[in-house]
């Protein structure tokens, strides 16, 4: 409600789903989340013989350098990162991958858990028994990261984890303009009080427009069904991979353009 462009990219698949919280404001966060939610999501269609986990490891990594080669080509677009959490679903097994604060829940009956760690200064403070977690959200810090992706080395090494796909599990994804501003109890009760996943979604956006929607927000719900069914399809991008298209180099080249023209960069 506050901002004019959306940093965010999402991607819902048969077999993946994405979140994407773009960095950098003038420095194009929204061409960082698209450049890598298009690209990770090239594993809808493709898995390898190595198993879901070594698969996001490597999609991740190939996300990151395709961010270093934008970057090499356009030293303008320097300083732009984004977050990224996903989980690909392979037979019974599911991969997770989290970099940055964009976040992964599992609702198992009522009872939600988090399933990814914030890579943020506060956190780590926490983590240390330096601050008390209670007072994270409030923190003044709290959006500073330790970790993104960024086309450098301090965030293109994914770490995984792996869990069992449980009929009857719901999972939301989600950016922080969701999880810094609306309560974990109401999340909680938005995901188990709506049995269609899209109502829980309607639901989770109202509450963060509600909230006043500082940042851009984006959710992604997915339930585990206990169907032998293959889903088919193509998948759907959100946010600014959506608008941006299969052309988000491109676009970056017209971005850094409009920057220029309007003063926001110096010419090369």
């Amino acid at each position: 409600m506050r901002r004019t462009n959306n940093e965010d990219s999402g991607f819902i698949g048969r077999r993946l789903f994405l979140v994407a919280d773009g960095m950098g404001g003038h420095d194009f966060g929204e061409v960082a989340s698209a450049i890598v939610a298009r690209t990770v999501a090239y594993l809808d269609d493709h898995l390898s013989l190595f198993g879901p986990e070594r698969d996001i490891v490597g999609a991740v990594e190939f996300a990151d350098q395709r961010l270093a080669r934008a970057i090499e080509n356009n030293p303008s677009l320097s300083g732009m990162g984004t977050t990224l959490t996903a989980m690909l679903i392979h037979h019974d097994t599911i991969a997770l991958t989290n970099v940055g604060d964009s976040r992964a829940y599992l609702l198992r009956g009522r009872e939600m858990y988090q399933l990814t760690h914030d890579d943020t200064y506060v956190q780590m403070l926490a983590d240390k028994g330096w601050l008390d977690p209670k007072l994270i959200p409030q923190h003044p810090q709290r959006s500073v990261l330790l970790r993104v992706l960024r086309g450098g080395d301090d965030g293109g090494t994914a770490e995984v984890s792996v869990h069992e796909a449980v009929p009857g599990d719901r999972y939301l994804l989600c950016s922080d303009g969701l999880s810094d501003y609306v309560p974990a109890e109401a999340i909680q009760k938005a995901l188990a009080g709506n049995k269609h996943a899209g109502k829980a979604i309607d639901k989770l956006i109202a509450l963060a427009l509600k909230a006043g929607a500082p940042d851009n927000v984006t959710c992604v719900v997915g339930d585990v069904v206990d169907d032998d069914v293959k889903p088919t399809g193509d998948g759907e991008f959100v946010g600014s991979a959506q608008e941006l298209g299969e052309g988000a180099l491109e676009a970056a080249e017209q971005k850094v353009a409009e920057a220029r023209a309007a003063g926001y960069l110096k010419s090369a």
